[in-house]
């Protein structure tokens, strides 16, 4: 259990540097020392994930510790600028969109969630029905306005609306006109280029984030994962 809550720590760190890294574009760089400075940093990153994977907490947060360090220097010399999440320069004030299916509500969305959270006020798509059964070709096991009404319960939600029933879903991102649309790691019907393209067409400036990471913590953290063993324990039962 002790191994557990150090992995799910150090997975928090890693996270929080994704999200510094990802505010610094090495483009705008002119000093060559300073890119080979950030070059090391997101090296050590690299490296972190690399220990983490294998179990090597202690190895995987010294190269976290390493990769702070080297991006805060050069913060602290007025050389990049970002933040940490845990600084929430304007937090609240920023609106965040995420979207889904949320069916069979599991750890999984619940981490997707808090994720999404941390960018600003979090406001929940859930897909309709017929939504669903277009682009996955099956009707989710729960009825929209159910699953609606667990995503308004959850922690980290705060405001939770259906999506249109139109092929369009892209439609009610134009009306809620958020600042940022998150995507999660499983999301892969559209590029976050692509997605960006097509909102700048309808006039929308919105920061495309995609959240890499995967929670995978737990056994079943996935709905397809739940499904495949409420199915194999039938047959077993069955048998």
């Amino acid at each position: 259990m002790e191994q557990r809550k150090l992995a799910e720590k150090i997975q928090s760190y890693i996270e929080g540097l994704d999200y510094v890294l990802r505010q610094i574009d090495k483009s705008n760089i002119r000093e060559k020392e300073m890119k080979q400075i950030i070059d090391l940093a997101e090296k050590y990153f690299s490296d972190a994930k690399y220990y983490l994977a294998k179990k090597n907490y202690i190895t995987s947060l010294v190269c976290i510790v390493y990769a702070e360090g080297l991006l805060d220097s050069l913060r602290f010399l007025n050389k990049i600028e970002y933040h940490w999440k845990f600084e929430k320069p304007e937090a609240k004030g920023r609106k965040v969109v995420i979207a889904g299916t949320f069916d069979l509500i599991h750890p999984g969305h619940l981490w997707l969630i808090k994720k999404a959270s941390e960018y600003g006020k979090l406001t929940v798509i859930v897909a309709r029905d017929e939504n669903v059964k277009h682009f996955k070709g099956h009707l989710p096991i729960i009825p929209e306005e159910q699953r609606l009404q667990v995503v308004k319960g959850l922690k980290n939600v705060d405001e939770a609306i259906l999506g249109h029933t139109s092929g369009d879903i892209l439609k009610i991102i134009e009306e809620i006109k958020p600042d940022i649309l998150i995507l999660g790691p499983d999301q892969n019907f559209i590029s976050e280029e692509e997605l960006k393209k097509e909102l700048m067409n309808r006039g929308l400036k919105v920061e495309v984030i995609r959240i890499k990471n995967k929670y995978t913590s737990c056994r079943f953290f996935k709905t397809s994962d739940i499904i495949e063993e409420i199915k194999r324990r039938l047959n077993r039962d069955a048998s």
